[in-house]
This record gives structure tokens, C-alpha cells and sequence, in this order.
């Protein structure tokens, strides 16, 4: 268990989630949207692993970057949307994450016990709600079946990193009954969205090579789950095994992204 705990983290300590200022397309404000998405999730995990004194200097820094990049990446989806001139429903939805998100990050300025925890876990999935939202509208608005995937594959980002939480609120509670639903969920959902990309007629060669690294480290990342069962948990191996999922489903979000704007461009053309 060591050595695959010092692979792991050897492999986390070069991971960094590249991300961009400025959404001037669909495509991308589909793509930091669905960041959106993801944050509200990572920053949850990373509460309950500082929680849980597991990496406490890492799981803060995660956490703070998450925060603030959570905040700019709403300010600039703001922006684009005036610029757009966009539907109602996008600028209600807008209106809604950032009622969430004032009460979720009030709460994640508190220390961490279990009570907060509990908090987090609740205010972390209507944040979730209320971003999931704002894709859909996005991929609405971009009409094109090519926006779908950048949609779908933005969603595993967030799926990488609910299952870190849920799975890190198991260890942190040992409340598996309140927890165990809600990850099976997540993991039974990602599994049907990595199928759904691999079969993607809009794949390119490439995108096909880096959906099966993927799933050789999915199916990887499954044995930990296993160990739930068994009345084990190994938060760490988790968070650095969907760590690396994350960065890998971030660089094919971006592929898909502009594979969709090419695609915009060709129709307009």
C-alpha cells in the first residue's frame, strides 16, 4: 500500500488544472461553466481532507486556488453573458449560483468539524445544482450537437471530484448508509459518460488515445472503491487517483472545446 501510495503521489505533485481569463465563445463558457461545476466539489473535498489532517498544506492550497478561480470564473461568465446579450434563463441561472454560493462560502470560512462538514456537503450540492443549470442553458444556446460533448466531458471533471468528496465524507463520518447511494450514483454516471465519449463521432485519433488512458485509470481507481465494502478507506490513494483523472478529463474538455468552435466555424462559413 505504501509504494502505491508514493506512486500516486510522485504522479499528483505535477498536476496542475491549466485555466483561462477571458470567455469570449460558447464553447468556452460552456467549458468554464462546467469548471464551475467541478470547484464546487473539489473545494468541499478539500475541506474534509483538511478535516481530516490528510496533506493539510496541499488540501489548503487546493482549496484557496479553488475558491478564488470559483470567483473569477463567475465574474467572467458575468461579463459574457451581458456581452452576449444572453436568454433570461441564463442570467437567472447565473443569479442563482451566486445566491448559493454566498451562503456556501460563508460556510467554508468556518473551521472544520463535523457539523461544518455536514453543512459543506449539503451547500457543496445546491451549488452543484444551481452550476449544472447554467451549462445546460450554455449548450441550449449554442445549438450544435458538437457542444454536447464538451458539456459531458466538463461533467467528469466534476464526477472525479464528487466522488472524492462523498468518498472522503465516508472517512471522515463513517456514516457509509448517509454517504455510500450518492457515491455508487456518481460512479455508476461516470462510468456511462466515459462509454458515451469513447463512442463520440466527433473523436479525433487523439481525444480516442486520451479517453483510454482514462479508463485504464478509472478502472484502476474502482479497486479503491472496492474497500468500502470491505469497512476500509483509503482517502488519500482516492484523492490522488482522481486527481489524476481530473487533469487528463480537463485536457480532453479543452480538446472538445475546439473541436466545438471549429465546428461553429465550418457552419458559419
Amino acid at each position: 500500500m505504501k509504494t502505491f501510495i508514493l506512486i500516486f503521489a510522485l504522479m499528483a505533485s505535477s498536476l496542475s488544472i491549466p485555466s483561462f481569463a477571458e470567455i469570449n465563445s460558447l464553447s468556452q463558457a460552456i467549458n468554464e461553466s462546467g469548471r464551475l461545476r467541478m470547484l464546487s466539489q473539489r473545494m468541499a473535498k478539500a475541506y474534509l481532507l483538511k478535516a481530516m489532517d490528510i496533506q493539510p498544506d496541499k488540501a489548503h492550497a487546493q482549496f484557496l486556488a479553488s475558491f478564488n478561480k470559483f470567483e473569477a470564473n463567475l465574474s467572467d461568465l458575468h461579463q459574457f453573458s451581458t456581452e452576449l446579450g444572453s436568454p433570461i434563463s441564463i442570467e437567472t441561472s447565473l443569479k442563482t449560483i451566486n445566491q448559493e454560493w454566498q451562503s456556501y462560502k460563508s460556510e467554508l470560512h468556518k473551521d472544520p468539524t463535523q457539523f461544518s462538514a455536514a453543512n459543506i456537503l449539503s451547500l457543496s450540492d445546491k451549488t452543484l445544482l444551481a452550476c449544472e443549470t447554467l451549462v445546460s442553458e450554455l449548450e441550449k444556446a449554442a445549438e450544435r450537437d458538437s457542444a454536447r460533448w464538451v458539456n459531458l466531458s466538463g461533467r467528469q471533471r466534476m464526477l472525479s471530484q464528487r466522488i472524492a468528496k462523498l468518498y472522503s465524507a465516508i472517512s471522515l463520518s463513517g456514516d457509509i448508509a448517509r454517504y455510500d447511494s450518492g457515491l455508487k450514483q456518481a460512479i455508476h454516471e461516470f462510468d456511462l459518460a466515459l462509454e458515451e465519449l469513447m463512442h463520440s463521432p466527433d473523436n479525433t485519433h487523439y481525444v480516442n488515445h486520451k479517453l483510454k488512458k482514462v479508463a485504464t485509470q478509472w478502472n484502476f481507481s474502482k479497486q479503491g472503491f472496492k474497500l468500502l465494502d470491505k469497512g476500509s478507506s483509503t482517502p488519500l490513494v482516492i484523492s490522488m487517483t482522481t486527481e489524476t483523472i481530473l487533469k487528463q478529463m480537463n485536457d480532453i474538455t479543452a480538446l472538445y472545446e475546439e473541436i466545438d468552435k471549429n465546428k461553429k466555424q465550418l457552419a458559419a462559413s
